[in-house]
C-alpha cells in the first residue's frame, strides 16, 4: 500500500475521532487550571553579592580573569550554600520545618554564580514575599561577614607565623653573629613586613551590591506554563493513542481471511 495513501487514511482516522484529542486537551486544561489554582503562591527574591579580586600583586591581578580563577569563585557559592548558615537562617526567621532539613533547603534556597562573572546570586522562595527577601539578605550579609572573618583569621595567622620566623632568627642571631644569621633576621623581618602590609589583600572582599526587591508577583505556581505543558501532553498523549489505534485497524484489514476448505464447501451446497 502507497506511504501518501496511507497518511491519507490516517489524517482521515484522525479527523473522525476529532473528539477524542479536543476531550483530552480540555480535560488536561481544567485539571491543569484548578490544580495550579489550588497551589500556593511562592514568592522569590534575589540578593547579589560582588567578589573582589585580590588587591595585592599583579599576579594575583591577572589571575582575577582566568577561568580557573573563576572557577575558584564556587567555594564562596558553597559557603552561602552551607547547612549551618541556613540553619541559622531557619531559626532567625522562625521558619516552619514542614519538611525534612535537606528538601527544605533545597526549596528554599538557591545559590548561583553565572557564568564568566564575580557575582554571587542568592535567591530564597516562600510563601511571604517580604520575608523572601529578607531571608535572601540575611544569607548575603552572614556570608559576607563569615568569609571576612575567615580572610581576618588567615591574616592574623600569616601574620604569627612570620612575628614567630622573626623571632627566631633574632634569638638565633643572638647565640651567633655570623653572616648567615644576619641573613635569615633580615629575610625574616622582610617577610613579616610584608606579612603585615598585605594583611587585608590577600583574599577576595565581598560586598552586597543589590539587597534585592519584595517580589511582587509569585515566582510559582506559573500557570501559563502549566497549561501548556498540560496541553502539550494531552495533545501528544491523544495523538499517539489514535495512531495506535489507526495501526491495529490497518494491520487487521491487511491480514489475509480465513477460508473454507473446498470439500468443506461442496458438502454444504450438497
Amino acid at each position: 500500500m502507497p506511504e501518501s495513501f496511507e497518511m491519507f487514511q490516517y489524517f482521515e482516522h484522525v479527523s473522525r475521532r476529532w473528539r477524542i484529542p479536543v476531550l483530552a486537551c480540555a480535560v488536561a486544561l481544567v485539571v491543569a487550571l484548578v490544580a495550579s489554582l489550588l497551589q500556593p503562591s511562592q514568592y522569590t527574591a534575589t540578593a547579589r553579592v560582588i567578589i573582589q579580586s585580590p588587591a595585592s600583586g599583579d599576579l594575583r591581578a591577572s589571575l582575577a580573569v582566568s577561568p580557573i580563577y573563576l572557577e575558584s569563585l564556587k567555594t564562596y557559592e558553597l559557603v552561602a550554600s552551607g547547612d549551618g548558615l541556613f540553619a541559622s537562617a531557619i531559626d532567625h526567621f522562625h521558619l516552619p520545618r514542614s519538611k525534612p532539613f535537606d528538601r527544605l533547603k533545597r526549596s528554599v534556597l538557591k545559590t548561583a554564580i553565572p557564568r564568566n562573572t564575580e557575582v554571587l546570586e542568592i535567591s530564597a522562595t516562600l510563601q511571604d514575599p517580604r520575608q523572601a527577601q529578607a531571608l535572601a539578605l540575611y544569607i548575603a550579609e552572614q556570608t559576607v561577614k563569615l568569609t571576612r572573618d575567615l580572610a581576618l583569621e588567615a591574616d592574623r595567622d600569616a601574620v604569627a607565623d612570620a612575628q614567630k620566623h622573626w623571632d627566631d632568627a633574632r634569638a638565633r642571631l643572638s647565640q651567633n653573629s655570623g653572616t648567615s644569621a644576619q641573613s635569615a633576621v633580615e629575610a625574616a623581618g622582610s617577610r613579616l613586613e610584608e606579612a603585615r602590609s598585605t594583611a587585608g589583600y590577600r583574599s577576595e572582599r565581598l560586598k552586597i551590591i543589590d539587597p534585592g526587591v519584595v517580589p511582587e508577583r509569585p515566582s510559582s505556581p506559573n500557570v501559563p506554563l502549566n497549561l501548556i505543558v498540560a496541553l502539550s501532553l494531552a495533545l501528544v498523549g491523544s495523538l499517539g493513542y489514535l495512531t495506535v489505534e489507526f495501526n491495529y485497524r490497518l494491520e487487521k484489514s491487511s491480514s489475509p481471511r480465513t477460508v473454507a476448505p473446498l470439500a468443506r464447501v461442496k458438502g454444504l451446497h450438497d
